[in-house]
């Protein structure tokens, strides 16, 4: 039995909701509302304490960290293989993987807030912004949200992770134009690591950044056309992206700005 708390809009959710549709598996669906700070309340850090999602729980045994979950998922169900045969591939694979814990994971949470996020979560929490903040245990994570939530793509730092946001789309590219798939020409866990940043991207109206990027193009198109996409990703995102429109529309002439400087 496989329980998976999660949060539908969560990128690191995204990861392991693919690979569960991708290898077929059945999971009991344990939703961790993030906006009203349930992975802060003390029955969540019974799980997690370090308030994060996802975690699953597979016959007793609690696993954290997206990627680790995703390799457990890909060693314990074999079929379909979601790791590159030869040793290269895999190496190739675990480059990728590794690329969010090292910029893209934080670049994301920046674009996101500044764009959009952040005014999303003010208009709700209201006088009650602050509480919420306070709550995060993270003390960096919270001053940086605090930041873009003020600032907008102003923020100090924003131009910073826009510009790793690009250089990961042009690595991306130099990839996809000699290869389908970013650890080769089989589908892997490097695609379902990277496609939940590049859909937020997506999400957020900030398509142009790759508007001249065939190679990235095809490739969210053919991850897209999976059969995985919906039940993982598509049916999850209208919940908290209905009223979003495509906000980085308006920011996209300053965004190409920082992205030139």
């Amino acid at each position: 039995m496989i329980e998976l708390y999660h949060n539908n809009i969560s990128v690191c959710s995204q990861r392991v909701r693919l690979v569960l549709e991708e290898k077929g598996l059945a999971y009991t669906s344990r939703p961790v509302g993030l906006a009203s700070g349930e992975q802060l309340t003390p029955a969540f850090r019974k799980i997690n304490p370090r308030s994060l999602v996802p975690v699953i729980v597979h016959d007793g045994h609690i696993i954290v960290e997206s990627m680790v979950i995703c390799e457990y998922l890909d060693e314990v169900f074999a079929e379909p293989a979601l790791k590159p045969a030869d040793p290269i591939g895999r190496a190739t694979m675990r480059v990728w993987a590794k690329l969010p814990d090292d910029i893209l994971h934080a670049a994301c949470a920046t674009v996101s807030f500044a764009v959009a996020f952040g005014r999303q979560l003010k208009e709700k929490a209201g006088a009650g912004l602050e509480d919420h903040l306070a709550r995060m245990p993270d003390p960096a994570r919270r001053e940086r949200q605090r930041l873009a939530i003020e600032k907008g793509v102003e923020t100090s730092f924003f131009r910073d992770h826009i510009k790793a946001y690009d250089k990961t789309l042009a690595d991306m590219e130099t990839q996809l134009q000699k290869t389908a798939w970013l650890a080769g020409d089989a589908y892997s866990l490097a695609d379902i690591a990277i496609f939940p940043y590049i859909e937020r991207l997506n999400r957020l109206g900030l398509f142009g950044m790759w508007e001249n990027r065939p190679g990235v193009t095809r490739w969210l198109a053919n991850l897209k056309a999976r059969p995985a996409y919906k039940p993982a990703v598509a049916d999850f995102a209208p919940m908290d992206f209905n009223d979003l429109g495509d906000p980085g529309l308006k920011d996209w002439p300053r965004i190409k700005e920082l992205i030139a400087s």
